[in-house]
């Protein structure tokens, strides 16, 4: 008999039709003498719905009530896919967290799974019932729900197979499996058959959206082997494991919406870096080539804020100008990467009248800065260069 574990987002049960759907998958399973543990997010929407109403109250990340209300989604899910079950004729329970329980640290809205008692879910196992466990939530040490993070879900299936000894850990969701690069952006991305955890905790860090990053990072410290695959289509998916050799280039992630704003004065790149952290703004400060001038990636919805906050402050004053550009990273992900792999791509793109701000090299990834209207023309150079279309 193989125990698998088997997690499905949003989408997968956005309506009570995909609930049944969701219900027929794990049936499948079920009747193959596999033994199932679902784990279950909350309807696609529902859980911005919450926070709309918590922010509205004025609660927040930190606060437990802000727990309370945004993991109650899941609470309605695993009700409902445990009905659906039962309507197949198949014995399922649905289990909040303090109920598995799922033990976490006190850390509001972003909680750290400590422990998980498996002895009420193996039981249930062996009884040949279903349990139907909530995503997304834990129980802190004073007895109060918290939550693990947007994504939360997906550390919970990967952290209950680990403590039930699962086989797999399948995760659902509306993408068939890893791509090169996100499909939306890129027609010719090529789904991966199967990925190291070094190489998808690249992926997931720089914002490929298929798996949380803390839930690649548990099932490489735990050795769980993750299956990623839609609820809609039946094929493969993309396996994640240890036994999965690296490639040299496995794939690109994009950060397209930035401003990359320069400023002409120098000396005072700690005291930018500072200014835009007090004001709650994400930065990048990076030096240029030109010691009189340095430039600033933010998200671009905050850019006008951090341009306002640059040229009113006192050090940044005497600067001749403060300017914004819109631009993108692109992230190549691969294996031993090394300073000479980055100056070949840059090359590569210089050759096609493509120039690059920055350049950042880490040991499975390379970071380029291009400018906004060229990322396309960017990626598809890349993509085919890196070998990716095989």
């Amino acid at each position: 008999m193989v125990c698998v574990v088997q997690k499905f987002g949003g989408t997968s049960v956005a309506t009570l039709e995909r609930i049944k759907n969701v219900a027929d998958i794990v049936a499948g399973s079920h009747k193959k003498r596999n033994s199932v543990v679902t784990v279950i997010s909350a309807m696609a929407g529902v859980t911005n719905k919450f926070i709309g109403y918590v922010r509205n109250m004025n609660a927040y990340e930190g606060d437990p009530e802000y727990d309370h209300v945004v993991s109650s989604g899941e609470l309605i899910t695993a009700g409902l896919l445990a009905i659906a079950l039962k309507n197949l004729g198949l014995q399922a329970k649905s289990y909040s967290s303090w109920q598995v329980p799922i033990l976490t640290d006190n850390n509001h809205g972003h909680a750290v799974i400590q422990k998980i008692d498996p002895v009420n879910l193996q039981k249930d196992m062996a009884n040949g019932i279903i349990p139907v466990v909530c995503g997304f939530q834990g129980v802190s040490p004073e007895n109060r729900i918290t939550t693990l993070g947007r994504g939360g879900s997906d550390l919970t299936a990967v952290a209950v197979a680990s403590a039930i000894n699962a086989d797999l850990c399948e995760i659902y969701s509306d993408v068939d499996g890893v791509y090169t690069i996100d499909p939306n952006l890129y027609h010719k991305a090529k789904r991966i058959d199967g990925i190291n955890y070094y190489e998808m905790l690249e992926m997931a860090s720089q914002g490929a959206k298929i798996l949380q990053e803390q839930s690649v990072d548990y099932a490489m410290r735990n050795n769980v082997i993750i299956r990623v695959a839609s609820s809609f289509v039946e094929n493969a998916g993309t396996i994640i494991s240890d036994k999965i050799q690296p490639r040299d280039f496995r794939g690109l992630a994009v950060t397209p919406s930035l401003s990359r704003i320069r400023i002409f004065h120098s000396g005072c790149e700690k005291s930018v870096a500072d200014l835009l952290k007090q004001n709650y703004i994400n930065a990048e400060v990076i030096k240029c080539d030109n010691p009189s001038k340095i430039d600033v990636l933010v998200d671009k919805k905050k850019s006008s804020i951090a341009i306002n906050l640059l040229k009113n402050c006192d050090f940044i004053k005497s600067a001749r100008q403060v300017v914004a550009r819109p631009s993108s990273r692109i992230n190549v992900i691969g294996s031993s990467i090394s300073p000479a792999i980055a100056d070949n791509l840059v090359d590569v793109l210089k050759s096609e009248k493509i120039e690059t701000f920055a350049v950042s090299v880490y040991s499975h990834r390379v970071d380029l800065i291009v400018s906004g209207n060229k990322l396309l023309e960017s990626i598809a150079i890349l993509h085919k260069h890196c070998g990716l279309e095989k």
